[in-house]
């Protein structure tokens, strides 16, 4: 654990968010791993992943409403030193994960496929979304834990635990897409013995010694089953190495009790107070999503699998730098605001908004120049490739605003206020719809017409959350928050 308040801001957040960053860009490997493994095995899967996409934003609405409530709280209640008020907190996080997901697990089972043809899904690609929702439902708890044990220990200034645990559960999800995904073959004779795959042209020779005589195994792989079981299993043991970390090194044993678990109406307000904005902001993101998604499948099927593409595997790579910035500087605020340092909680911000906005720059640089040479990577088709590449140069422009927009969302959060940044990202979400139809169907304008839609809106988010900062209405709401900062 380690307080923030005794080093300068940027040394603070700089130590913070780089480690944070690569914790949530190795997380975005799930996301890459799944699309280039499932874009070997043709086109329904790739759009499958496309259509899931929009679900597993709508969950992490709900993970993050939990999630970054718990963390402004935990946070908070660390830079005042209370370390009990902070392991209630994340008792109380975890509790209130499982009375959540019950329900949105069953709804989510019994009507995927409902879901799926809502998003514009057809045939085998809603059957093949169908079979990955209905496979990761299986490991929801943890899916659930994972992100809120890693956004606590940032909390606590522990941003390297995260990342180490995102590096073991990438190479977990790595080898078992591997194993799970694709097709295999084995081969021996003569005590030889060799593999082909379709990663492989015309077999390779292992330097295994093989049974005697001649034989064959093989695999037809599990294709999207497969990847949701590739996902769920490392996120199972990323959660449970998160909570051991929680107990085992920084001493918070009243994890282990259940007495820590008992509803605590106060703590679960105070979460709600804070997270149910931001995560309400995320899922109605996933609802314009859907929408968008519709009019996106107006431009046929192989329109739903490049988006997948630009946004899941190319794009949200530098949506998870500005996380982890995010991050650090919420958490920066967060602590210190629960030490009473209010000055320093507002320049910290200034600061993390500068600090993120030179990796962003870099990052419209590559999306503009190397859009085509991006999408190829994730997938043989030249028509998919094609709009892919279209998407993602567009989005090159949006990287700056989106890293203002959600810096400054971010320490506003820390500090324990939310509402009024929904209040600008939920509009400016929704504003999307009317624009994407008007410009892409009304002008004909196609698939441009949803992009420039997404630019716009990105750019009037960054410009309104800036100012709303700098107007400094949001204090009101971190002066009541500090008021939470002890057990009841």
């Amino acid at each position: 654990m380690k307080d923030t308040t005794t080093q300068p801001p940027w040394r603070a957040i700089l130590a913070l968010a780089v480690p944070a960053s690569l914790s949530f860009l190795l997380q975005n490997l799930y996301h890459v791993n799944d699309a280039w493994f499932l874009g070997r095995l043709g086109g329904s899967a790739t759009n499958a992943m496309g259509l899931f996409m929009m679900v597993a934003v709508a969950n992490f609405g709900f993970i993050l409403t939990l999630a970054r409530g718990t963390q402004s709280l935990v946070g908070r209640r660390f830079g005042a030193r209370n370390l009990e008020g902070t392991q209630l907190a994340i008792a109380q996080g975890l509790r209130l994960a499982l009375l959540v997901l019950i329900p949105l697990g069953a709804l989510e089972l019994i009507f995927a496929p409902e879901i799926l043809g809502l998003l514009g899904g057809e045939g085998d690609t809603v059957d093949a979304g169908t079979a990955y929702v209905r496979t990761l439902l299986c490991f929801l708890p943890f899916m659930f834990a994972a992100p809120l044990l890693e956004f606590c220990l940032q909390a606590l200034g522990d941003a390297r635990t995260p990342f180490k645990l995102q590096l073991v559960a990438v190479s977990v999800n790595t080898l078992l897409n591997f194993l799970l995904v694709l097709p295999h073959e084995l081969r021996w004779a003569d005590g030889a013995l060799s593999y082909a795959g379709p990663l492989v042209n015309g077999g390779v020779a292992l330097p295994f010694f093989a049974p005697g005589g001649e034989g064959t195994w093989s695999s037809a792989g599990l294709g999207v089953v497969g990847a949701a079981v590739a996902t769920g299993c490392s996120r199972m043991v990323s959660s449970l190495l998160a909570f051991r970390v929680l107990v085992r090194r920084h001493g918070l044993r009243l994890l282990l009790r259940a007495p820590s678990y008992r509803a605590d109406r106060r703590v679960a307000a105070e979460i709600f107070r804070v997270g149910l904005p931001a995560g309400s902001s995320t899922f109605l993101f996933a609802a314009v999503g859907f929408v968008l998604l519709r009019i996106i499948s107006r431009f046929g099927q192989d329109a739903l699998g490049a988006y997948a593409i630009g946004f899941r595997a190319v794009e949200s790579v530098s949506f998870m730098v500005v996380l982890g910035f995010g991050a650090a500087t919420g958490m920066v605020v967060a602590h210190s605001i629960g030490a009473g340092l209010l000055d320093r909680a507002r320049r910290a911000a200034h600061v993390g908004a500068a600090l993120c906005a030179a990796p962003m720059l870099v990052t419209t640089a590559v999306m503009l120049s190397a859009s085509e040479g991006l999408a190829s990577l994730f997938t043989p088709d030249v028509g998919i490739q094609a709009i892919a590449a279209s998407y993602i140069v567009h989005m090159g422009w949006c990287q700056v605003p989106q890293s203002l927009e959600m810096i400054y969302g971010d320490a506003m959060a820390g500090a324990g206020s939310s509402l009024r940044a929904a209040l600008i990202s939920i509009p400016g979400n929704v504003l999307r719809v009317p624009a994407a139809w008007v410009l892409a169907v009304e002008f004909e304008l196609g698939l441009l017409g949803v992009w420039y839609a997404i630019i716009g809106s990105a750019v009037l988010k960054g410009a309104a959350m800036c100012a709303l900062f700098l107007s400094g209405r949001w204090e009101q709401a971190m002066h009541e928050g500090r008021q939470n900062l002890n057990p009841s």
